[in-house]
């Protein structure tokens, strides 16, 4: 668990810092719609999959990889919410409850994708 717990906790602080970075310092995106939510869909997707391989090969972690994955899932939530929320105060970003619907279903995603490669015994997770 130790070295996996290192992904997950660089992962989430580039999250942070690129959720929280002032909009003047934000690269400029492609311009085609929808861009920025393929970005944070891709963030929050990350996040919740990473946290969720810090259990794996924990003792009695394949009898709880439900109950540790909804775990992980309603911390990227609030954690979704709460980013968002700090972007009302960063200069040059703002609230975007979209932005919420794209982080809550990439981290959805991520925890169906790392329960389904958990059960089939994948070298991934």
């Amino acid at each position: 668990m130790r070295y996996r717990i290192i992904p997950a906790l660089v992962w989430t602080s580039g999250v942070a810092y690129a959720i929280l970075t002032p909009g003047s310092n934000v690269p400029e995106l492609p311009k085609f719609p929808g861009f920025d939510k393929v970005i944070h869909f891709t963030l929050f997707f990350g996040l919740v999959f990473l946290w969720n391989r810090v259990w794996v090969g924990e003792k009695n972690s394949k009898n709880n990889l439900k109950k540790i994955s909804l775990n992980y899932l309603v911390f990227g939530i609030i954690f979704a919410i709460f980013t968002e929320l700090l972007q009302m105060n960063v200069p040059g970003r703002s609230f975007d409850s979209w932005d919420i619907v794209a982080n809550v279903s990439g981290g959805t995603i991520g925890t169906i994708l790392y329960v389904y490669l958990t059960k089939k015994q994948s070298k991934l997770v």
